[in-house]
């Protein structure tokens, strides 16, 4: 099993969709690596479909395939899902680090915009 440390690094997103009908969107981005009930949050952007969050999280890893990333549009009743993205962490876990834009399609397919991802993994021997 790879165990370590991975730093997600979550910098920015780029021409997120706007759910709003008044308004632009004020996008916030959640982590989490087993499950959703264990996510990490950004603070939400207002008025952006550009949001630079420049925010760090680090994660206990043991081997785990995947990292979850949900970009989300915080409203006053009901956030709404911008897009989503699962991304395999093999790569990292070979090479120890990773900086790449990942697609956001929504549930229908539609790429709802990008967010800029570095990842480093920092093994424990």
């Amino acid at each position: 099993m790879t165990r370590g440390i991975l730093s997600v690094h979550v910098v920015e997103g780029k021409n997120l969709r706007d759910l709003d009908d008044v308004g632009q969107g004020d996008p916030y981005c959640e982590v989490w690596i087993d499950s959703p009930k264990h996510k990490s949050h950004t603070d939400a952007r207002n008025g952006t479909t550009t949001p630079v969050w420049d925010k760090m999280f680090h994660y206990n890893v043991n081997g785990q395939p995947e990292l979850h990333i949900r970009i989300m549009d915080d409203d006053v009743f009901t956030d709404e899902v911008v897009g989503c993205a699962t991304i395999p962490l093999d790569y990292v876990y070979k090479h120890n680090y990773k900086d790449f834009w990942v697609d956001l399609p929504d549930h229908r397919g539609r790429n709802n915009g990008k967010i800029h991802l570095v990842l480093e993994f920092n093994p424990k021997h």
